[in-house]
């Protein structure tokens, strides 16, 4: 049995991912700022104990006394974070490891590859649905293209998928600020919730829903094209399951990028107020998909990885990648170092997972005339 504190461990990621980790034999401390909040969430959850703990305080104090064989870093938001948690963990020798989305945060570990070397831990930031599942996606879809030319991505989430304050946070840090993209040939400006697009999502050839989705800001922006043959075009966009929600976020990108105003994060909590006023609404499916256009002995072809998850199961995947990742550290099948997840796991790695939950996944190839051009 492993010791693996989850900082965030009662929210909205952090309980499910918990639960997952508690359930696989873990003993589980489960850390955040309040106390009362985290015990009262272990009364139902049998191997976690509550853990008062600020990521803001003294971590390394607390890390030293505790003497966790891993952490999680769950909590949130990471796009304004610094890195004080990774500096603890290295300073004490715990492991290291983080659900974070935001690009600059994940794109900085690597800062650490040297010092958590010296302390002989694994330092890996990124388990969640981005990049580590989308890394594990394109790069199957990829993997015998001898070029690729473009990656397209995207995530569209059910409305009554719950999501913590930090989550609404993280979403309009970025709402009409500038977006560096990767064309194939240089780097291009965008803006973060513009460029709205209509997205279908289909299994077995049948269009199960359509919904609108809009530029997000990820770290696939700045992994994907370093990662894949040829510096593909990469773009992930994102969206809500209601067209009102996602052209209301337009709408709001433009006063930022005009810069009338310098962010909408401010209007987080009164966001997650609002959304909670629809919550029961709509359905309980989300879904996810990565295209890859390619070249495939001398032929253009495009991939497409779908996935559908019905019964409210959709919250569940982005703690996956962190659940697979968190057993491989505590068995030293990591070495120590500090890096990304984007490369660590292998899509069938998720198929157990997949399976015991309402998630259905396909993979579809179909000839293009040509790639696109740089």
């Amino acid at each position: 049995m492993s010791r693996i504190l989850v900082l965030g461990g009662y929210g909205g990621f952090g309980a499910r991912l918990s639960r997952r980790l508690a359930a696989r034999g873990h003993a589980v401390l489960v850390a955040g700022r309040r106390g009362d909040a985290a015990a009262e969430y272990c009364r139902s959850v049998p191997g976690a104990t509550p853990v008062a703990m600020n990521r803001n305080g003294n971590v390394a104090q607390q890390l030293a006394g505790l003497r966790p064989d891993l952490l999680i870093d769950a909590a949130g938001p990471f796009q304004a974070s610094g890195y004080q948690v990774v500096q603890a963990c290295i300073d004490t020798g715990v492991p290291y490891l983080d659900l974070a989305d935001g690009r600059d945060f994940v794109g900085g570990i690597a800062g650490f590859d040297a010092a958590a070397r010296a302390a002989g831990v694994a330092v890996i930031s990124g388990a969640s649905s981005v990049p580590a599942l989308s890394g594990a996606v394109a790069r199957s879809l990829a993997a015998d293209m001898a070029r690729v030319s473009d990656v397209e991505s995207v995530i569209s989430a059910s409305n009554r998928a719950t999501a913590g304050l930090s989550v609404a946070t993280a979403i309009l840090s970025y709402v009409g600020q500038p977006v560096r993209l990767w064309s194939g040939a240089e780097w291009e400006t965008a803006y973060g919730w513009q460029s709205l697009r209509r997205q279908a999502f289909a299994l077995r050839g049948k269009t199960l829903f359509t919904r609108w989705v809009a530029l997000a800001e990820v770290p696939d922006h700045a992994i994907v094209p370093a990662m894949l043959p040829g510096e593909p075009r990469t773009v992930f966009r994102a969206g809500p399951e209601f067209a009102f929600q996602t052209i209301g976020l337009w709408l709001l990108s433009w006063p930022v990028r005009w810069r009338l105003l310098s962010s909408i994060a401010p209007l987080a909590p009164h966001m997650r107020r609002l959304h909670g006023l629809t919550a029961g609404w709509g359905g309980d499916r989300s879904a996810m998909a990565v295209t890859v256009d390619g070249w495939v002995e001398g032929r253009a072809v495009r991939r497409r990885w779908t996935l559908v998850a019905d019964r409210g199961d959709g919250p569940e995947i982005p703690t996956m990648a962190a659940e697979l990742l968190a057993e491989m550290i505590v068995e030293g099948r990591l070495l120590s170092g500090a890096g990304h997840a984007a490369t660590l796991l292998a899509l069938d790695q998720f198929a157990p997972l997949f399976a015991d939950r309402a998630i259905t996944t396909e993979i579809v190839e179909e000839p293009i005339r040509s790639l696109r051009q740089r």
